[in-house]
């Protein structure tokens, strides 16, 4: 994983990731709109306008990974932060919104959202028969196949599920990867399941080119480790787009 959290404006460090997963920022959690890398902090300083410190809720002791909707529960609940303006603490200024806008504020940088208060929660997850088939096969050159899968870079499932697909990949064939945003590889309809503000801006489709046009060796290879049921039961598009030019 990168030094930062892709998709935000202000620069989140994987430390937050299950915050941004569950939409949940806590007392304590001090965020910057920027951090330059090789400058110790007195130097650093001058160059900030500001940053926030969350203030409230408190930090809680248990998890909240079970609830199968976190993100979507957390949205409306209230958060207060500071914003801390360290060249002149005078400036500070405390404010109550709610998680969803604190999130959309991090993702934007769009300070008019925190006062809003009708933001639909986005999409935070998306089934692989969404991924828009025409696009990802522009993008396979002939005489290969492709495999695309949704990624997301706060979901442990998903970044263990493309780690186990590197591996077999590697291990069996010659590709190259690339990725791309929801708004390019993924169909719009896939927002017509729930109402919402969009795609979260830590998902994307990773699509992955092998030199190879054998597609039952690499759905055998593939199979090996995204699947755990019976054999015969096994459909490699419930997992991802397999398509060869």
């Amino acid at each position: 994983m990168e030094n930062k959290i892709d998709g935000f404006k202000w620069t989140l460090s994987p430390a937050y990731k299950d915050s941004v997963a569950q939409c949940k920022f806590e007392q304590g959690d001090v965020i910057y709109k920027t951090r330059t890398s090789g400058k110790n902090w007195g130097e650093e300083i001058k160059e900030i306008d500001f940053m926030v410190q969350v203030k409230s809720p408190t930090r809680a002791i248990n998890s909240t990974k079970g609830d199968m909707d976190v993100f979507g529960s957390n949205w409306n609940t209230k958060i207060i932060f500071e914003k801390v303006y360290p060249n002149d603490l005078t400036s500070n200024k405390v404010i109550e919104t709610t998680q969803g806008a604190f999130f959309s504020f991090l993702w934007k940088d769009d300070e008019s959202l925190l006062s809003t208060n009708d933001l639909k929660p986005c999409l935070t997850s998306i089934r692989p028969k969404y991924i828009n088939s025409d696009f990802i096969k522009s993008k396979v050159p002939a005489g290969s196949t492709g495999f695309a899968i949704i990624t997301d870079s706060v979901s442990d499932l998903l970044i263990s599920k493309k780690s186990d697909v590197i591996k077999v990949l590697k291990d069996s064939f010659t590709y190259h990867s690339k990725t791309f945003t929801c708004d390019e590889a993924i169909l719009k309809s896939a927002l017509d399941e729930s109402p919402n503000s969009g795609f979260s801006p830590t998902l994307g489709v990773e699509l992955f080119v092998i030199n190879s046009t054998d597609t039952n060796k690499i759905t055998e290879e593939i199979k090996k480790v995204l699947f755990k049921g019976k054999k015969d039961q096994f459909s490699i598009q419930s997992h991802g787009l397999l398509i060869t030019n």
